[in-house]
């Protein structure tokens, strides 16, 4: 019998610790944070690259603390509560210039093996296999139509073995138009984001190809998943 797709609790972190505290809760087996530098060099969990209308990189810690209408947890104290949980780090960097410091936090707290590093940076993931060559990671697929290289999303093998990652991360409008079976045809097991509509999430969840599922809703996804839903 085939293993089921693992669960990853997404964007947990915009509720501060407390969020995070909720997804362990959710027995999820992944929990995601998004993974930024203030202008000080702290690594926090935070999404956008502004806060308060400013950028997060020009920022002190502090300041940037004061500016977020949201808690602004630092990265290692997120690990920390994720780990003491037993659940793995998905660890979403978001910039360049993370990398090191944040695979070498993940090691520490939860231990080789346990966290899978996402990125849709190239140049990120070669800097991590080169390092911390055990190290997972998975290429983030799935620009928006704006953006450079979005192309490039509706092919992406060359990109996701120049990367020289495990998995792919793989937005669930792509996975439905043809991507998934590109990268299932190669033998890339992938990550699909963000599933949040349950017959979506019911596609996934039967579908071999899928290694883990992202979702907002984790006790759903676990719901249907365990129990046959």
């Amino acid at each position: 019998m085939r293993a089921k797709p693992a669960i990853s609790a997404h964007r947990r972190d915009e509720a501060g610790l407390n969020g995070l505290r909720d997804a362990v809760g959710s027995g999820a087996e992944y929990v995601e944070i998004d993974v930024r530098r203030t202008g000080d060099g702290r690594l926090v969990v935070h999404h956008d690259r502004e806060v308060g209308g400013l950028p997060l990189a020009r920022l002190s810690y502090r300041r940037a603390k004061e500016l977020s209408p949201r808690p602004l947890p630092l990265v290692d104290e997120a690990m920390e509560i994720i780990a003491a949980s037993g659940a793995q780090g998905h660890l979403d960097l978001k910039e360049r210039g993370c990398e090191h410091e944040t695979v070498a936090l993940a090691i520490d707290a939860f231990g080789p093996g346990r966290f899978v590093v996402t990125t849709r940076e190239v140049t990120s993931l070669v800097e991590i296999k080169k390092s911390f060559p055990r190290t997972r990671t998975a290429l983030s697929v799935g620009r928006n139509l704006w953006e450079p290289g979005v192309a490039r999303d509706l092919a992406p093998l060359r990109q996701i073995r120049r990367a020289g990652a495990d998995m792919v991360a793989l937005n669930h409008r792509l996975a439905r138009v043809g991507v998934l079976r590109q990268c299932g045809r190669a033998g890339i097991p992938a990550m699909i984001w963000t599933v949040n509509a349950e017959p979506l999430m019911r596609r996934f969840l039967g579908d071999p190809r899928v290694a883990v599922l992202v979702t907002d809703h984790p006790d759903t996804a676990l719901s249907m998943r365990d129990n046959g839903r």
